[in-house]
């Protein structure tokens, strides 16, 4: 699937070329001298592999700048999470100098129908895949919900995967979510069922995985378990920190972006060394605690700016770049809007490849369909932002200005004009463009319109994946429930 591109993708970074140095040399004096711990002996092999010193029985890792460089050497500069339609509409190349943007999740949502906030259920995962399928300017999604409260936690990822896999072909990401026995291998046959069997995933990978230091500087278990899933499977990964600053990680923003890369190139290492060439990238997930309330902040402009500052250091690095925004309100509301458009717009000039954002709010806790709807509108005002101005003979219009000029001409009946409106200035759907006395006689605000839009999608959007596939799906996640939980499997009705 395109994404936007553009004179302006890549343009802006917070940290010069030099700064990007400083902060490199500061993470290689953490991981040389400091090192990380390391939960899991796997780990260990692995970085032990690559060259890197163990210490205290294999529990700490220490790792010299020879081996980082090492590992960047192997690492792809770029590829693609394909899409699973026929045509590869839906393909998404990261690190090719396109910018995605994706849904995000959230624990709760408010009903489309009834304007209820409640938890979110197994029906909700179908609504909200549908939601993404429909939206043009969604390139790819993230989890449709975070949790789903109807479904038992044994087997609840395998049943919100399911349901997605059922229900759109685009791309997604996915991160580890409860730990459960069969969760790792569940989740990937569900992948390759969906693609077509274990060699067609490999050949064509639809799934991004996360895999995440465990601030501060430390190799988690489970995120091994899902690293070796992952690189098995031939799934590409992004690896990162989830430090908070002033928690897990500095409060300074520089600080921040030391500990963030070191806890990344770790990863980075860990995977070169389990399967060489694997592609990777990295990604910023870097909150601050609020010291007023001791949660996580991801509205504040500090969060952009490290963000787009751990972009810069991926194309230092030569690696690309993907990022989460989010926002902290609570609602569909103005700051909703300012800090989610802001930050997406930043993390755009920086060249992020893929980010995810859209639909969600809370920090994670809140998602809602007439809000996917109007970020998928600023997702399309961002792409026409960054086009820059395009300059070249025909766009330049000479020879028009020297024909229809001077007054009473008119560029109106042109078709120059006719050829040039409709791809040089973008056309929404939802915002205003009326006549001040007819927007105050009469007008629908734009919660509503995104309402509209949204109940439009449910009612009419079809999955457009094969009825075949979804019902080997539907037998695979029936096997998981008996297995699990000892009963049948009862999906949700469309």
């Amino acid at each position: 699937m395109k994404g936007f591109t553009g004179k302006l993708v890549g343009s802006l970074f917070p940290i010069t070329e030099e700064e990007c140095k400083k902060v490199h040399k500061a993470a290689v004096r953490v991981l040389e001298q400091g090192g990380m711990r390391c939960d899991d002996p796997r780990a260990a092999k692995m970085f032990e592999k690559a060259g890197c010193k163990l210490e205290d029985g294999g529990k700490l890792v220490k790792i010299p700048e020879k081996v980082i460089m090492d590992a960047f050497k192997k690492c792809p500069d770029s590829f693609t999470i394909f899409g699973r339609d026929a045509g590869g509409e839906n393909d998404i190349r990261i690190g090719a100098g396109e910018v995605h943007f994706a849904t995000v999740t959230g624990r709760y949502l408010r009903d489309i129908r009834t304007g209820e906030r409640r938890q979110a259920t197994r029906a909700d995962a179908v609504d909200g895949t549908l939601m993404a399928d429909a939206l043009e300017n969604v390139h790819s999604l993230y989890k449709a919900v975070m949790w789903l409260y109807d479904e038992p936690k044994i087997c609840n990822s395998q049943m919100l995967v399911g349901e997605m896999m059922k229900y759109t072909d685009k791309s997604m990401t996915w991160v580890y979510n409860t730990g459960a026995e069969h969760e790792v291998s569940d989740l990937i046959k569900i992948w390759q069922i969906a693609a077509g069997g274990e060699e067609a995933l490999k050949k064509k990978p639809h799934v991004l995985g996360h895999v995440i230091a465990n601030p501060p500087r430390v190799i988690d278990v489970n995120y091994t378990d899902w690293l070796i899933g992952f690189c098995d499977a031939g799934l590409p990964i992004t690896v990162y920190s989830a430090l908070m600053g002033g928690a897990t990680g500095p409060a300074t923003l520089a600080g921040m972006l030391v500990q963030a890369i070191a806890e990344t190139l770790a990863l980075v290492v860990q995977t070169q060394s389990y399967k060489p060439a694997h592609p990777l990238c990295f990604c910023s997930f870097n909150p601050a605690m609020d010291m007023r309330t001791g949660l996580w902040q991801f509205g504040n402009p500090e969060y952009g700016t490290v963000g787009a500052g751990i972009s810069a250091m991926a194309n230092y690095y030569g690696v690309p770049c993907v990022g989460f925004t989010i926002n902290d309100a609570c609602d569909t509301d103005e700051q909703a809007a300012y800090e989610s458009a802001l930050k997406n717009y930043t993390y755009a000039l920086s060249g992020m490849s893929l980010i995810w954002d859209i639909g969600g709010m809370a920090g994670f806790n809140y998602v809602d369909w007439a809000h996917m709807c109007i970020e998928n509108e600023v997702a399309g005002f961002i792409g026409h932002y960054l086009k820059g101005i395009r300059v070249d003979e025909e766009r330049l219009s000479v020879d028009e200005i020297l024909k229809v000029g001077p007054l009473p001409g008119s560029y109106l009946k042109e078709p120059h004009t006719r050829k040039w409106y409709r791809e040089e200035f973008f056309i929404p759907k939802l915002s205003n463009r009326d006549f001040f006395e007819s927007w105050e006689r009469g007008h629908t605000e734009l919660l509503e319109k995104g309402k509209q839009q949204a109940l439009k999608i449910l009612d009419s959007q079809q999955s457009p994946v094969p009825t075949e596939v979804q019902k080997q799906i539907d037998e695979y996640l029936n096997h998981v429930k008996k297995r699990d939980v000892g009963e049948a499997d009862k999906p949700p009705k469309r």
